[in-house]
């Protein structure tokens, strides 16, 4: 790890190095690595009560920001629009969640939690919270804070 710190301090002051390999010097890939790292960590949970990631994602998200427009809801929750329609419908039909149009702006929809969604969140988040701890625990607090710091400033080059 410390080699790659280094190398990658050359790039600032230098040409690119190549001599790295494309594997460990690419951020998508390093992102991804470490979404895996974390995900996985809630496959079980996920497995017990029949839920995607994605799913699991969402429900928090409307959770803590209902009622939300979808497009807000994509947007917070990194899924494509496209794919959000088939979340929405499958939670939907599961009775977590329901929409309805927004009252300011009648082209956009709003989700927000059923009565049943919110009791199945509430029932999960202690379970969920503590899978998240441990992750935070085991990578230490400090490297978390600071990685969430580092992905979230990231994230701001495509808003600039």
């Amino acid at each position: 790890m410390r080699w790659i710190l280094n190398r990658l301090k050359a790039i600032m002051s230098s040409s690119f190095p190549f001599d790295i390999p494309y594997s460990e010097r690419s951020l998508a890939i390093a992102c991804t690595r470490g979404r895996h790292a974390v995900v996985s960590h809630f496959s079980e949970l996920l497995k017990e009560v029949d839920l995607t990631e994605q799913q699991w994602r969402v429900l928090r998200i409307i959770a803590d920001f209902a009622p939300l427009p979808l497009s807000e809801l994509s947007q917070r929750s990194c899924i494509h629009k496209v794919s959000m329609t088939r979340i929405i419908r499958a939670l939907s039909k599961r009775g977590l969640i329901f929409t309805e149009k927004d009252s300011e702006d009648q082209r956009s929809q709003k989700a927000d939690l059923t009565m049943a969604g919110r009791e199945f969140v509430e029932e999960l988040r202690p379970k969920s919270e503590t899978i998240a701890r441990g992750i935070v625990e085991r990578f230490g607090p400090e490297n978390a804070a600071q990685l969430l710091h580092l992905l979230n400033k990231l994230a701001q080059l495509d808003e600039s």
